[in-house]
């Protein structure tokens, strides 16, 4: 196990009781607070063991809590929610993650679908590095194209003009 890994696997064993909230008896759940700190680790390690069941959570979460408002743009996420794209619905739940997590950090963003996606794509963009990092063959064209505009400072600005498109259908 590397360094990375055992830090991380130690942070979960240490989470994992203060993410557990007993509704029901051996029934596990994450609140709003848990959002963020789960999101980065679903980023940094979005292979880890840990992670399938991570995702289960938050997005029970999600589907129940009012914290949060998450967009899924078609315009945003294009490839990403065709059938087959590597690792797709990992990487769609980890926007979908990141959008929430920003509105928990600044709930004054909550129905800012600019700002949401622009989060949703930088936490998605984080998870799609870590599963590059670990099988180069699981590369998305399209997910490249926004990776070189984070690194160029260019994203917000790309991605602006599709999230005002999908603002005027929701």
């Amino acid at each position: 196990m590397n360094y990375r890994m055992a830090v991380c696997a130690g942070l979960l064993i240490l989470t994992i009781p203060s993410l557990a909230i007993a509704k029901k008896k051996d029934e596990l759940s994450i609140t709003s607070q848990h959002v963020p700190g789960v999101t980065r680790l679903l980023e940094e390690q979005p292979l880890s063991p840990e992670a399938p069941a991570l995702r289960a959570l938050m997005l029970q979460w999600e589907d129940n809590s009012e914290d949060s408002i998450d967009v899924v743009c078609g315009e945003v996420l294009g490839p990403i929610l065709v059938k087959g794209t590597p690792n797709g619905p990992q990487l769609m739940a980890q926007f979908i993650f990141g959008s929430a997590a920003s509105q928990i950090v600044d709930p004054s963003q909550k129905d800012q679908i600019q700002p949401n996606q622009l989060a949703g794509m930088r936490s998605m963009l984080k998870a799609y590095a870590n599963f590059l990092a670990a099988d180069a063959g699981n590369r998305v064209p399209y997910l490249d194209e926004w990776t070189a505009a984070e690194a160029s400072g260019e994203l917000p600005a790309k991605l602006e003009p599709l999230a005002a498109k999908c603002a005027t259908s929701v």
